[in-house]
This record gives C-alpha cells, structure tokens and sequence, in this order.
C-alpha cells in the first residue's frame, strides 16, 4: 500500500492493544507480506504496528509517519506459540513522535537502504505484470 491513511481507534474497553496488521505466511520462502509505504499511521489511543499471525508474519513500514498512537514496542508476538526468530517485522525511515526504535520489540528490525530496497519496488508485487504501464 502506497501514500495510504490508517486511522485508528483503539477499544479502550479492552487491556489488550489491537494491532493494524496481522499477517500470515506459510513459510519464509513465500514471497509475499504486508508492505506500506509513505503513509501515515494515526487515531485516538494505542495500538501496535502488527501482530505476528503464524511463524512467519512479514509486514514493513517504509517512510511511514507514526503519530504518539503507534506504542513503544511497536510490535506484538500475540502470545504466538513458537519462536520469533523468523517474524519480519520491519521499519525504514519512518518517522514522528510513534517512530522511535529504542524500545521496539526485541525480533523486529529498522532495515538498511539494501534491506529495504526489495520491498520498495514494484518487483515486490509483481506490478510489471499487472500495473498500468502508466504508473
């Protein structure tokens, strides 16, 4: 998703934080995963930027704006049974005051301009096959 908007609103009736995304692969070979890119994340009490669905949760924030909604830690394991070791939760050059790393999940990552770069094009998505030829 790219220049997109996600307004939240968190359920204070609740103690336990949503999440914008949940993502879920069957294996690490699948070439697939949430991807957003130059958007804004915003909206009224905490949420985290995704939770882990299954053992191998792919999900990335590029150029993201992050507002004080998005909490510390950023990400969630949901209590997921099995290791983290191969969830791709994944930040770059996001920024705002929801952006800093510091005290983000231990697993997930600020990716490098290579890390990165894969998930910014269109190869990602196969968009050559499908996008307009004018985009």
């Amino acid at each position: 998703m790219q220049d997109c908007e996600i307004f939240v609103i968190a359920n204070k009736r609740h103690e336990i934080r949503g999440s914008i995304t949940a993502n879920s692969r069957q294996s690490a070979k699948e070439s697939s995963g949430f991807i957003f890119v130059k958007g804004r994340v915003y909206g009224i009490g905490d949420v985290y930027l995704g939770r882990a669905k299954g053992a191998y949760s792919r999900v990335v924030f590029a150029n993201t704006y992050f507002s004080r909604t998005v909490i510390p830690q950023g990400w969630t394991n949901w209590s997921h049974p099995g290791s983290t070791d191969n969830l791709a939760h994944a930040e770059y050059k996001c920024h705002g005051p929801g952006s800093a790393s510091t005290n983000r999940a231990p697993w997930s990552k600020q990716l490098s301009d290579k890390e990165a770069a894969p998930f910014l094009s269109v190869d990602f998505i196969k968009g050559k096959e499908w996008l307009p030829a004018w985009l």
